[in-house]
């Protein structure tokens, strides 16, 4: 494959406390400290920070479009549907994949819009982002265990191997042992885990 060098950028993802970075392996590719791939910005010590900035900027810009539906007498229900389209749609992209690794403050931020959104009469129902992320992770990992062909149907663990039958267990994977709680928030294990399938 033939790089263009000018386009093609490199993140090195590591500990918060690591001391020591890996020389570049390749020379003429600068290296970033966040990257933006597939519209999710990615930074090196796999904090969303930015992505989350990024997109409450584009949410409040498409809160004024809502702002001038609703003064030309727009009726709730129907802003309820605009906002479902063009603000939580975008919140929700790809939530499996950065979701759990957010702060407190970072869920409450999210959680704060969406108390704005239904002050201001845009979302008929108040959101919580723990409650997106529930669902966006179960749609997901139902649809990559009953599809062998997924394109993430390899991440699942291996099936547990019981000598016997000891019971009605709902946990069929066999759970990893985790040292690291970042290991333990990515998409597969944090549902695992949660929900002991």
């Amino acid at each position: 494959m033939i790089m263009n060098l000018l386009k093609t950028k490199e993140i090195v993802f590591c500990r918060p406390s690591a001391r020591s970075f890996l020389p570049s392996c390749l020379t003429g590719i600068e290296r970033v400290v966040s990257a933006k791939l597939l519209g999710v910005t990615f930074c090196s010590n796999l904090k969303f920070d930015e992505h989350i900035k990024n997109i409450l900027i584009i949410c409040s810009q498409r809160c004024y479009l809502l702002k001038c539906l609703k003064a030309q007498g727009l009726p709730a229900k129907q802003l309820n549907v605009v906002f479902s389209a063009i603000v939580v749609s975008r919140i929700i992209y790809a939530l499996p994949t950065w979701g759990g690794f957010l702060s407190n403050d970072l869920i409450a931020k999210l959680d704060a819009f969406f108390k704005k959104a239904s002050r201001w009469g845009y979302s008929c129902d108040l959101r919580r982002l723990s409650v997106l992320l529930h669902e966006a992770d179960e749609h997901l990992f139902h649809k990559m265990v009953n599809n062998k062909d997924h394109c993430i149907h390899q991440l699942l663990p291996p099936e547990k191997i019981l000598p016997m039958k000891l019971g009605a267990t709902n946990c069929i994977f066999a759970l990893p042992q985790c040292h690291y709680k970042l290991y333990k928030r990515s998409f597969v294990l944090r549902y695992l885990f949660s929900n002991a399938y």
